[in-house]
């Protein structure tokens, strides 16, 4: 008898365990006692400018440079600017010896004065025919010749007076007063850099979403707080065979000249600007394979939560585009969402903790 009362219990037992293993997890939930509203943290969608940006190395370059040098071979008489000034555009920088080309040019002037009194002169007498038509002729060919004798000498004599060409900073001064000028001595530099030009490579991939006109921010290692800004240029029309890579040049504000040529900078081009709607990235729940939230509702007695789901674009800074399923000003879980279901009363906590009213 004591073996069919023990066979009974362990048969009531394995029934026991039995219907609770084979219960549904509903009904075991229902079966617990209610823990109340989980904390969860929040945050509101927002509407935000943003864009695709694509990131590159640059280099600087002067928007106008120029090696200044001498076109003829001759001494220096006269240097009037120092190193790392600046000039405006004819400035005289260096004289070369000229001296001889004076000379000639103010006797020039001299034989054109008399070969145009004599024009004149010879002109008046035509006109009541006591002289030829051909000496007059003559000493018109004579007017002319001077004339250009004289534009030649003054031509001779600019060759030696080097001018600013343009508006900008001069380099170094690499000549002294005295020394020969030769066609292959550098007298200085001259760039513009209150612009300048920026070139950078771009893989090919990206050549569809580069276009000139737009907006680019570069960044130097001299200045690692301030951005300065610019716009793409021009775009190059081939690709590189062996580096698979394309060329884009940028002009790049530089007012204060804090930037040099040949600064390496880090370029990125605002690409595809738009207004859209953001989360934080923090907020997604991914349900395989797609992407929902959980948006929390007020009700009656305080607060539960809604999971939706939503389509998402570009993920940037720690937050993500929206592109639908959500409006602006909706607020969504950033914090908690393992410990919450749809429908689940929650409780919004601030950022200090406590139980928002």
């Amino acid at each position: 008898m004591k073996m069919i009362r023990a066979f009974g219990t362990l048969r009531a037992s394995l029934v026991l365990i039995s219907t609770l293993l084979l219960a549904p997890p509903t009904s075991l939930y229902a079966q617990a006692p209610n823990a109340g509203p989980v904390p969860v943290r929040v945050a509101a969608v927002e509407l935000e400018h943003i864009s695709n940006p694509i990131e590159a190395l640059g280099t600087a370059r002067a928007w106008e440079f120029v090696s200044l040098r001498a076109g003829v071979t001759e001494h220096i008489s006269k240097i009037h600017f120092e190193s790392g000034q600046r000039v405006k555009a004819g400035d005289v920088l260096v004289e070369l010896s000229h001296g001889e080309e004076l000379a000639e040019l103010a006797g020039a002037r001299a034989t054109l004065e008399r070969f145009e009194r004599d024009e004149k002169r010879l002109g008046g007498l035509v006109g009541k025919n006591l002289t030829t038509r051909e000496q007059w002729e003559a000493v018109q060919t004579q007017v002319a010749e001077t004339r250009a004798l004289i534009d030649g000498l003054q031509a001779r004599i600019d060759d030696r007076i080097i001018r600013a060409p343009f508006d900008g900073q001069l380099g170094l001064r690499n000549i002294s007063v005295g020394s020969l000028a030769t066609p292959t001595t550098e007298i200085t530099t001259i760039q513009e850099i209150e612009r300048l030009k920026l070139d950078f490579t771009v893989p090919e991939r990206q050549l569809s979403a580069i276009a000139g006109g737009m907006k680019i921010e570069a960044i130097s290692q001299a200045h690692p707080k301030r951005v300065f800004n610019g716009e793409v240029m021009i775009v190059e029309a081939r690709v590189d065979p062996q580096t698979r890579a394309f060329t884009v040049r940028g002009r790049l504000d530089n007012p204060d000249s804090d930037l040099k040529p040949g600064m390496l900078l880090r370029v990125k081009i605002i690409s595809n600007p738009r207004e859209a709607l953001t989360i934080p990235e923090a907020a997604l729940v991914p349900v395989a394979g797609d992407q929902s939230v959980f948006v929390v509702k007020k009700t009656e007695g305080g607060h539960m939560v809604q999971r939706r789901e939503i389509q998402i674009g570009h993920r940037y800074r720690g937050k993500v585009e929206v592109l639908s399923g959500l409006s602006q000003g909706d607020q969504v879980v950033t914090r908690g969402t393992l410990h919450i279901r749809d429908g689940q009363a929650v409780s919004v906590q601030s950022d200090e903790g406590a139980a928002s009213q």
